[in-house]
């Protein structure tokens, strides 16, 4: 849910942008729609009258982010761009969503981890389409016969990358001696691991 700089966030928007931090500061036990209002700079009423309830509102959230995340496997669907490019597109959308809300995504890996009914869809996602989305892109690049096995170990080491920086944050810079916040240092970092997935 990227919301448009050129454009003012809706009520709505900003309720939903307001959950998604407040889910991956706290958790979602520890977030109140008090709590969402007062983030959004809303009316504590908006809340009901878009969403209905606080559950509604926290499951429209942790929709969005899902959805947005899975979202970046579409760039894989382009079979008129070059398959290196179409991993680059992949990696960079996937890191910059993560990192637009990096607290909400380390929760959320928390919830993948321990098969949470919130991270059920994400996960059948990856089983269902987002691997096998990769795993073509991937054998396109490599042109070679590779094995099942190898090819899978490729895309688990990619996502490890991807979620690496997320989940260390401002450690990142005392760790790697580079700001992963940072566009330009972030796309080349991504660049080297597309480059671990060709032969």
């Amino acid at each position: 849910m990227t919301i448009n700089s050129q454009t003012k966030p809706t009520p709505k928007e900003k309720i939903l942008d307001a959950t998604l931090k407040l889910i991956g500061a706290n958790g979602i036990h520890h977030t109140t729609c008090r709590k969402i209002a007062a983030l959004a700079d809303v009316n504590l009423a908006a809340i009901n009258y878009y969403f209905g309830s606080k559950d509604m509102v926290i499951n429209e959230a942790l929709k969005t982010f899902t959805s947005t995340l899975m979202s970046s496997f579409n760039y894989l669907d382009d079979f008129e761009t070059p398959p290196e490019e179409r991993i680059r597109n992949f990696l960079r959308s996937y890191a910059d969503y993560t990192l637009e809300y990096p607290d909400f995504f380390r929760n959320f890996i928390e919830q993948v981890l321990h098969e949470s009914s919130a991270s059920f869809e994400y996960i059948e996602f990856i089983k269902q389409t987002g691997l096998h989305k990769l795993k073509g892109s991937v054998r396109e690049i490599t042109r070679a016969n590779v094995a099942e096995t190898e090819l899978t170990m490729k895309i688990f080491q990619m996502f490890s990358s991807l979620e690496f920086p997320i989940l260390v944050g401002d450690k990142m810079k005392i760790l790697a001696q580079f700001d992963y916040s940072d566009q330009d240092f972030r796309y080349k970092y991504l660049d080297l691991v597309k480059s671990l997935l060709t032969p």
